[in-house]
């Protein structure tokens, strides 16, 4: 049995690793209710009086509503071609036997090792009539982070029981009906993680809406809050009140479902 001192050191040290990425977002959030005087010190003092109005003064002069749809467009399309994309992907390439499957996969496996081209990719969209369109962008944040998807999907079915698929294929399920209804609800857990890491990859992403965005209408929360920035660097209480409207998101999407993506992750990782 381990020691109870051991349980002891390695909770302490893993409560002093979340201290150090809990100070920030604690400083951010007491900023954001602070005037501009007391916001200079950077200091995690309470604020004298809540400043409700720095929220007020950003939602009204900041666009961030704006950036908000934006992003939620942007976001909501990429996750789902990805969950969709990489699931099925995964899937069949688990499930294929002979060199095809495997030169998929590794395919896919040095996807995560490329890194985006701006020039090129700016090219292809200007040659594709895409450049400037959500779709254009949605389809660029899906091939960026598809490998990854591919990747844990297909490492995840390779431990579920082949008897499954044939059980459901005796019983008369076709091909998509097996995906759909058989084997999609038992990858929830990977289906979650990767839900999460490309919700939050794509919603702080910041280089792609910027070069292929043509319209300041277009522009997405993190290109909202850099704008925002260069007008008001000065006043860190409205900057920290755009920072804080602008991480609510994530943080609720992650605190919700932060329970699946150890599970997702581990099974990602060991299977296959």
């Amino acid at each position: 049995m381990e020691r109870p001192y051991k349980k002891w050191l390695r909770t302490l040290c893993a409560s002093l690793v979340a201290l150090v990425f809990f100070v920030p977002i604690w400083m951010m959030l007491l900023g954001s209710f602070k005037d501009q005087g007391e916001v200079l010190h950077l200091d995690l003092s309470f604020p004298s009086q809540l400043r409700i109005d720095n929220y007020i003064h950003v939602l009204q002069t900041g666009s961030i509503l704006r950036g908000y749809w934006n992003s939620i467009v942007i976001t909501t399309g990429t996750v789902v071609l990805i969950l969709l994309c990489g699931a099925v992907t995964g899937i069949i390439i688990s499930r294929r036997k002979g060199r095809s499957g495997r030169a998929l996969y590794l395919y896919y496996l040095f996807g995560l090792t490329a890194t985006m081209q701006i020039v090129t990719t700016y090219s292809l969209m200007i040659k594709l009539k895409l450049n400037g369109s959500y779709l254009g962008v949605i389809l660029v944040f899906t091939a960026i982070n598809l490998p990854f998807a591919v990747m844990t999907f297909s490492s995840f079915v390779t431990g579920v029981p082949r008897e499954i698929d044939e059980a459901a294929i005796i019983d008369g399920a076709g091909p998509l009906r097996l995906i759909f209804r058989i084997l999609l609800p038992i990858m929830k857990p990977v289906t979650v993680t990767n839900l999460i890491i490309a919700a939050i990859g794509v919603w702080n992403n910041f280089q792609v809406p910027l070069y292929l965005m043509s319209s300041s209408r277009q522009t997405t929360i993190p290109m909202t809050v850099f704008n925002f920035y260069g007008l008001y660097a000065r006043s860190w209480n409205y900057v920290f009140a755009a920072l804080t409207i602008t991480i609510l998101p994530v943080m609720l999407l992650y605190l919700c479902l932060q329970k699946y993506i150890v599970e997702g992750m581990t099974a990602g990782a060991v299977k296959g």
